[in-house]
């Protein structure tokens, strides 16, 4: 495509029609961001449409986002504002209604509220989607505005890292689904059109869209080398919910869509096996069965049973693998590697009844809470006053401190009776962890 900059009447239609889509709810500390870099995007304003699909209660946040709506179209952008009464379908029921709005537009970029595209951002990822016409997505990867912020920021980076530069690089790599990541990518509108739209059935619609996409025979598309800088949850609260989301969701999805997978029929035999045992079966449900009940399970029995033995390989040799290849892909990340280690398994109890709930269809299987922003990239001097008003609504979570008191309680018997004080230097240390979590004293506040 010619420069942006550039463009004639005689040019302007190389440009694809592309709408830039914003969901938000209640995020008044970066909808305006997100706004001003949806609308700064270089791109033919005659070829583009910013739409906004608020779903906010929040009487300051509506006021901020009209505001900014206001001030760009006075400054010529193409934009447009829908809010809704209700949050019927939450972020996929706010997309599909939007649908039918953006019916003379080709492509559907998507950035949720807390991530700040580049200007270019458009014009590194359309181009693939134009010169491919069987691809339905083209993926930006991840980059995080705060990951040094906090031990538990930290941490994420290193789990988010290993998702996006290795999961979802080699599955792209081997030809294999991989998943649109919900934000910070291309959708052609009509391969959305084509797999029935969006589908609030289960709080992972990015999967669930791409898995529909991917059975009627699209092709998707990972860019590695285009980003999109985003803020990662830096209270525990959040981060709590998120990944309970992302661990239910999936749960939800293999239950509702295995029998469309083995009964697609532009799907080779071997791709489905792999995405019903390998995508579903191992990674979202047994790695965390199997870590759950190593870490939290039989590591503590052995210091209090020394007849039930673990084989060293898998005690030691195995995780010690596991965690040297999933930091591999963070610049520094060894320097956390043991916080890592311990901050990982305390979230074991979280994703394993979120795992369970989305399986068996709990009432908090579809509970969608937006992750809390702080609006890091935003301004400095706002975001760091935040964590102390939220000091006045911590919250204290029972599973983690009965876990806590659990692996204390195995690793003080452990020494006192069995004098095995290589177990108990572990326990202890997950114990305390565990209670950092379950205290809420994990995220700097």
């Amino acid at each position: 495509m010619p420069d942006p900059q550039t463009v004639t009447p005689d040019t302007v239609h190389l440009f694809p029609t592309v709408v830039v889509q914003l969901p938000m709810f209640n995020e008044k500390e970066v909808c305006e961001h997100v706004i001003d870099a949806a609308c700064a995007l270089e791109y033919p304003r005659s070829r583009i449409l910013v739409q906004i699909l608020d779903d906010s209660t929040c009487s300051e946040t509506r006021r901020r986002i009209e505001h900014k709506v206001f001030e760009w179209k006075e400054r010529g952008a193409n934009i447009a504002y829908r809010w809704r009464s209700n949050r019927s379908g939450y972020k996929s029921g706010a997309m599909e209604e939007a649908m039918e709005d953006i019916a003379a537009y080709e492509y559907v970029a998507i950035f949720d509220a807390d991530f700040d595209p580049e200007p270019d951002f458009l014009l590194k990822t359309v181009v693939y989607l134009r010169d491919n016409p069987a691809a339905g997505f083209a993926q930006a990867r991840w980059v995080y505005t705060n990951g040094d912020e906090s031990v538990l920021t930290r941490v994420q980076e290193i789990s988010l890292n290993y998702h996006i530069r290795c999961e979802q690089y080699a599955r792209h790599a081997a030809d294999v689904f991989f998943n649109f990541n919900g934000t910070a990518g291309v959708w052609r509108r009509a391969c959305i059109e084509d797999a029935g739209g969006w589908n609030h059935r289960t709080t992972v619609e990015d999967m669930d869209l791409s898995l529909r996409a991917y059975l009627r025979g699209w092709k998707f598309i990972f860019l590695d080398d285009v980003t999109c800088p985003n803020e990662i949850p830096a209270c525990y609260d959040a981060f709590r919910k998120q990944q309970h989301r992302w661990s239910c969701g999936p749960m939800q999805l293999w239950r509702a869509a295995t029998t469309a997978v083995w009964t697609a029929k532009d799907v080779p035999f071997a791709k489905k096996c792999y995405l019903v045992v390998f995508f579903f079966g191992t990674r979202m449900f047994a790695t965390h069965v199997v870590s759950f009940f190593l870490y939290c399970v039989l590591i503590p029995l052995c210091a209090t049973a020394p007849e039930v033995t673990i084989p060293f390989w898998a005690l030691v040799y195995a995780p010690v693998l596991v965690t040297l290849s999933t930091i591999a892909f963070t610049p520094r990340g060894w320097r956390v590697a043991a916080q890592y280690v311990l901050f990982e398994n305390a979230m074991c109890i979280v994703k394993l009844t979120a795992m369970l709930a989305g399986l068996l269809h709990w009432s908090n299987a579809h509970e969608w809470v937006v992750t809390t922003k702080l609006g890091r990239f935003v301004d400095k001097r706002v975001a760091a006053s935040v964590p102390e008003k939220l000091k006045r609504a911590r919250k204290v979570y029972a599973r983690e401190l009965c876990m806590g008191a659990f692996f204390l309680s195995c690793g003080l018997y452990g020494v006192c009776v069995h004098a095995m004080w290589y177990y108990a230097i572990f326990l202890c240390a997950q114990g305390v962890v565990f209670l950092a979590f379950g205290l809420n004293y994990v995220d700097g506040r």
